[in-house]
């Protein structure tokens, strides 16, 4: 049977996409991706490897007509589409695949789709990938609950830990060899650790001022690397302002392609990150991750969480009012908790 399977978001909602097809229903059918323009970076070197063709969501009616013939050509039995707009489930339906599957939920998942399933993931009930899960079984006539959990992460809510389990293979990456890049940046081989400040404006994220004290405390022992983007710099300006004349801080936001950011990623020792796509494109190289999670229901780490082996996820346990009288919650993230996080999973 062939299969096709869409996901057009973000870095971390592919992350936590793309390995549902290594679940044990999907052996011996042949697997397409259909994602977002700018992710084959991800499908390219994941593991393992994955046949993929991407869709500008900026352009709909060009990427719509695309798709048309994408799926005229496939002649897919079944297609599963995780998220997407309208017009993608329009096309699925314009071309007559046999299958089309969804989440039950727009108006466009009742006209064109036929096998779609009500879920409630704003609830945060599970994390992101088992909902995935829970929406190809229902597609398939499987049981989710047949796939045994592993765990996935560790998520501290104020002062309660525990173990984050889920069904879905945890996501694996390869990063390319880049000797270049390692030169061209002057990173040593595994003798730094990456923060990553900075993040699209999805969830709430630690104060910069605790970035910046962060930054100093670690710069006393390490080489500190940040990563970023040129969208991150309105966030990143008072961060670098408190960095200047700090040694051992390597400044690279806006230095480095998609693909060259897996390479300094995987030669790090560590990776701190808000909740963002770096935090989970680091947890699928294999390596230790410290993120910081917003306790709003729709935006907590029991979702939203990167899955690894390594991985810390640090959330406060409700708002508290300051003085001005607003709502604010991150400050209770101390910067003596994360340096206590980060010195167990150093290496």
């Amino acid at each position: 049977m062939k299969i096709g399977l869409i996901r057009l978001d973000k870095i971390g909602d592919l992350v936590c996409t793309l390995p549902v097809d290594e679940v044990p229903w999907l052996e011996g059918h042949r697997i397409r991706w259909v994602i977002s323009q700018g992710m084959g970076f991800i499908a390219a070197n994941s593991v393992p490897g994955r046949r993929f063709t991407q869709l500008n969501k900026d352009t709909p009616w060009a990427s719509f007509r695309v798709l048309r013939q994408y799926l005229r050509e496939e002649k897919f039995d079944f297609i599963v589409s995780f998220q997407a707009p309208w017009w993608v489930s329009l096309a699925a339906w314009l071309e007559k695949v046999p299958v089309r599957a969804g989440v039950l939920s727009q108006w466009h998942s009742f006209l064109f789709l036929n096998r779609a399933l009500r879920q409630k993931r704003s609830r945060a009930e599970k994390h992101e990938a088992d909902y995935n899960l829970d929406l190809l079984a229902y597609a398939l006539n499987k049981n989710p609950q047949s796939l045994p959990e592993r765990p996935s992460a560790r998520v501290v809510e104020g002062d309660k830990a525990n173990a984050l389990f889920t069904r879905v293979p945890h996501m694996r990456l390869r990063a390319p060899t880049l000797p270049d890049v390692q030169e061209r940046l002057t990173l040593a081989h595994r003798s730094y650790v990456v923060v990553h400040p900075g993040m699209a404006g999805s969830a709430l994220n630690w104060p910069q001022k605790n970035y910046v004290a962060l930054i100093r405390e670690l710069s006393n022992h390490h080489t500190v690397t940040i990563t970023g983007t040129p969208a991150d710099e309105p966030w990143l300006g008072d961060i670098r302002a408190g960095l200047q004349g700090v040694n051992n801080v390597l400044w690279l936001v806006g230095q480095v392609t998609p693909v060259e950011l897996l390479g300094v990623l995987e030669q790090s020792r560590l990776v701190i990150a808000p909740s963002t796509g770096v935090a989970h494109l680091a947890a699928a190289l294999g390596k230790p991750v410290l993120c910081f999670f917003s306790p709003v229901r729709v935006q907590r780490a029991q979702r939203w969480a990167p899955r690894g082996e390594k991985i810390v996820c640090l959330s406060p346990e409700g708002f508290f009012e300051k003085a001005d009288g607003a709502l604010t919650s991150m400050e209770k993230i101390t910067l003596d908790q994360v340096l206590e996080e980060a010195r167990r999973l150093l290496p």
